[in-house]
């Protein structure tokens, strides 16, 4: 019914706003925007993750209400979507529209952005006219560093000092692509990571030899992660279960707290590649690397020290953050986003903490009403339809979604 409907909405929109919609040979997603990114006076930088918003061209209202109040609340430097920005979308007005729903609210504060590609976005309409969508915004950071490697959108940012001398940091982002032929997700391939190596021994030759301290982007988990899940005797609160589809036996795992920082939930198992890529290695080669930044399975919210190493012995993490998205399935309680700190002053650390919905928005009665039509389809498209009516508007929105929730909770 969801697809039919927008399928209908897109066949009555003009010609001339698909024409706009348009990608031509001559597009050029190379060109780096300009970069103004920078420590503060005080030497700290604040970035907001925002991971599998998986939305369309009428987006939940709770997640665009979750968006606006983080962007203002968390007041980031920069924010970074982690892939599955959009749903599987059929049409490139829809996916312009999914794209312009969520970067509106960045864009009229103007702050920075940048984005990596998931394993749905691009499945029916191309990573090109995506591409386009997001670089229509003057905020946009994003770039494809060289078109020649696999996938669409690797590149990295670099972070000036406070005093603007020198690169202080650089953030690195990865297209971590979308299924492998073989079977399975994908991951980061053998001339992504070449690209990788190359960019980071030109930023430590810029640096007197000294590793850039560095995190890392992407939405697929690296393959790693399956090394730090445990099998427990009985579930644990933050664990998940599995069930034997022919015996009904049930077998529990959770997190190794040897490795988990405390607190961090697995509700259902990792889903990296099948193929066990190079990339960790290549971090601890280069040294770089500290923690990589990923989202994908939407009910996890972990940071794990892995047995890897960077630079001055740091461990390199890898950092789940659970998902935006009403759409697609989530964990009403863990649904949300990810601030994360960094020091100038002490660059091999950094500090991060993921607010629910709730932590963002307030545990109110009026939100807990906003998030209930917001996880149910049919209220979420008739509070749409208020929210577009003439002379009323979010008001009329506002009443439906209470009354509705009234009823039904």
């Amino acid at each position: 019914m969801k697809k039919t409907f927008l399928k209908v909405i897109a066949l009555v929109m003009t010609a001339a706003m698909l024409f706009s919609l348009t990608v031509s040979a001559a597009d050029d997603f190379s060109s780096k925007p300009d970069n103004t990114l920078k420590f503060d006076e005080n030497g700290k930088f604040r970035i907001l993750q925002i991971a599998d918003t998986q939305d369309d061209m009428f987006p939940a209202p709770g997640m665009i209400k979750m968006i606006e109040t983080a962007v203002n609340k968390y007041e980031p430097d920069i924010v970074i979507f982690t892939g599955d920005n959009t749903g599987t979308v059929d049409l490139a007005m829809d996916a312009k529209y999914a794209i312009k729903a969520i970067i509106d609210p960045i864009a009229e504060l103007g702050i920075p952005f940048t984005f990596v590609f998931g394993n749905h976005d691009a499945e029916n309409v191309s990573k090109e006219t995506h591409f386009a969508a997001y670089r229509s915004y003057d905020n946009c950071l994003a770039y494809d560093a060289d078109p020649e490697i696999y996938g669409m959108g690797t590149h990295n940012l670099t972070i000036k000092s406070s005093d603007g001398t020198k690169v202080a940091y650089n953030l690195w982002m990865f297209d971590s692509n979308m299924y492998d032929p073989k079977g399975g997700y994908d991951y980061i391939h053998e001339d992504q990571l070449n690209w990788y190596v190359n960019t980071s021994n030109a930023l430590k030759a810029a640096n007197g030899g000294e590793a850039v301290p560095s995190i890392a982007f992407q939405h697929i988990v690296p393959y790693e992660i399956k090394d730090y899940v445990v099998q427990t005797p009985a579930l644990d609160p933050n664990g998940f279960e599995v069930t034997d589809e022919e015996t009904g036996a049930k077998s529990y795992f959770a997190l190794d707290p040897a490795y988990a920082e405390p607190g961090s939930i697995l509700r259902e198992n990792p889903c990296p590649s099948r193929e066990h890529g190079e990339q960790m290695s290549k971090f601890v080669q280069q040294g770089d690397v500290n923690a990589v930044f990923v989202g994908h399975d939407h009910v996890n919210d972990y940071v794990v020290h892995t047995k890897m190493n960077a630079a001055d012995g740091a461990a390199i993490d890898i950092v789940n953050t659970p998902g935006a998205s009403f759409q697609s399935y989530g964990d009403e309680e863990m649904r949300g986003c990810r601030i994360i700190d960094i020091d100038e002053n002490n660059p091999w650390e950094y500090e991060t903490f993921s607010p629910t919905f709730y932590d963002v928005v307030g545990d109110t009665e009026e939100m807990r009403a906003l998030a209930y039509v917001s996880d149910n389809i049919v209220w979420y498209y008739v509070s749409f339809i208020c929210r577009i009516v003439p002379f009323f508007g979010e008001t009329l929105q506002n009443l439906f979604i209470s009354a509705v929730y009234k009823m039904f909770k």
